[in-house]
């Protein structure tokens, strides 16, 4: 494998997907509405498997809009969502041994990230 593209919508952010909610003295993170509207237009990855090896993975955001945004916090949802299709097993650092994001401008009519995915060596 040299590397693989994958293109998912424009992720809400992970504070934004996962926000704490309190259930007497316990924190709770759950899955907003955004995170479920967001999963629900992202497509399927099943064809997408990574049985073994490290992996880096790249992400090109192209923005909705002019807002300043935090990169970093972007990352965490389409990475969360390759997990949960079965793309990786796991997210620990043996697996993904590196991400790096990258400002593709504003495109108003398609926000989307595009991911590459290449083997570590």
């Amino acid at each position: 494998m040299d590397s693989i593209k994958l293109v998912l919508p424009f992720p809400p952010s992970s504070n934004t997907a996962y926000p704490s909610i309190m259930r007497g003295r316990k924190i709770l993170r759950v899955k907003s509405k955004k995170l479920k509207d967001w999963i629900k237009a992202a497509p399927d990855l099943s064809d997408y498997k990574f049985a073994g090896g490290r992996y880096t993975i790249s992400y090109l955001l192209f923005f909705p809009d002019d807002r300043g945004r935090d990169g970093q916090n972007l990352m965490k949802v389409p990475l969360d969502y390759m997990v949960s299709q079965g793309v990786f097993i796991d997210d620990n650092r043996k697996i993904i041994c590196g991400e790096q994001w990258f400002d593709g401008g504003i495109d108003r009519e398609k926000p989307r990230v595009e991911i590459t995915i290449k083997e570590y060596k």
